[in-house]
Parts: C-alpha cells; structure tokens; sequence
C-alpha cells in the first residue's frame, strides 16, 4: 500500500514593522522592494500551486501572477505554464466570477470549498474552474492533501490574514519566507498578518535564515520540531 504524498506548504508574506500587510483592506501591499516582490515571483516560479484566500481575491482583483519576464520564460524552457495556478480557499463560493482572476487565458484556477451545489459547480466548469472539495465540515488540510493526490508538491500561501491563521491553526505551514519591511501603518482596521481567535496551542516556527536588504529584514523560518514529552 502506498502512501499518499502531502504536499509541502511554503507561506509568503511582507509585513511593517507593527504587523499589518496592507495599507487597507481592499489594497494590495505597497511598502516593500523590488528585491522583495521578485524573491515572490521566485518562489510563485517553484510552485506547483499558489493558494490564495478568498478575501483577498475579492478585495485585490490582481491575479497571483509571476510579473517577472526572465522568472517566466525560465519555467517555459523547463515545459512549464508561465504561472502556475491559482488555488482559491473559498467556503462559501461568493467569489467576482467576472474579476480579473478568473480570466482564462493567463492562469489556471481552482477553487477550494467543503462542497458545492450543482448551480455552482455548473458556474464553475463553465468558466474552466477546477474545484478540490474537502466535505463538510471544511478542512484545509483535506484540501492540501488533495492537491497532493493531484500532483503538486510544494504549495505556495500568499494570504490574506484569515488563510494565515488557518495554515498555523492547523499546523500546514513547512516553511515561511517573512519579509520585514522598515515602515509603521497603523490603524484600527488595517490588515494583520494573521486574523482570527488566539492559537491553541500557539504555532511555533524556527529560524532558518536572515538577509539584509536595505533596510528591509528578510526571514526564513521552517516548522519547529516538537518537544519529545520528559522521560518517565
């Protein structure tokens, strides 16, 4: 019998230095480097898939695209798609179907959800949208592991911060490029970096690696190994 291989899950955010990762809820991030946002279309370029949160598709309207020519042309040589697809966490399919990210001559999409009516999933085909449905109650890690029953082997997460707390919520998260950006946003509303009920137990991450760019601080962390109970 073999075993089913579970994709690794990599988590790519920027954040200021009070942990917001947007100026507002319906803009993407402004505040970090060119060197930041092509170490992003370097680690979208080694994806088999991104996954994307369903609030941020709804407040961006910007597909997760690699918008680096040179990034792209290399996946094209090695028989690749210029992106790799897009993989939506959706639970109640309220989704701008007519946005930007479900155009169909740039990128394939997939959406994720715990089931579908047949309404949405005739939407859905008609569009050439591909649904992983995880059965209710949703899981997230159904839906990984689904992926992986498909064929992708490193998962890219991009947010927003509800995704964010549901991949260390259940503790999907393998590695995670964190880039600090040397800026203070504030306000009541803005986005955080993960949003939702305090973790229990809390997630716990080792540092990998660290780089200076400018004044940008760019981390690496990967799963922490868990403490082995004292011996009796």
């Amino acid at each position: 019998m073999t075993t089913a291989h579970v994709p690794e899950v990599w988590l790519c955010l920027a954040t200021s230095l009070d942990g917001r990762i947007a100026e507002s809820a319906d803009e993407m991030p402004r505040f970090t480097s060119r060197y930041d946002r092509n170490k992003l279309f370097g680690l979208r370029a080694q994806a088999d898939a991104l996954l994307i949160g369903a609030g941020t598709v709804r407040a961006e309207q910007l597909p997760p695209l690699i918008r680096n020519r040179t990034v792209r042309e290399r996946r094209i040589r090695q028989g690749l798609k210029p992106h790799p697809p897009a993989v939506v966490v959706s639970n109640s399919l309220n989704l701008p179907w007519d946005g930007r990210y479900f155009g169909r001559d740039k990128q394939d999409v997939l959406v994720m959800c715990s089931g579908a009516t047949p309404e949405q999933r005739k939407l859905t085909e008609s569009r050439g949208i591909g649904l992983i449905e995880t059965g209710a109650p949703f899981s997230l890690a159904r839906g990984i592991a689904r992926l992986g029953d498909l064929g992708y082997h490193t998962i890219l997460a991009e947010g927003g911060g509800r995704l964010v707390h549901a991949l260390l919520s259940e503790d999907l998260v393998d590695r995670f490029y964190l880039t600090l950006a040397p800026t203070v946003i504030a306000g009541e509303n803005t986005p955080l970096l993960c949003s939702g009920p305090q973790l229990s137990p809390r997630a716990r991450l080792a540092l990998e690696s660290t780089h200076v760019e400018g004044s940008e601080l760019h981390l690496v962390y990967k799963r922490a190994k868990k403490a082995h109970p004292p011996a009796k």
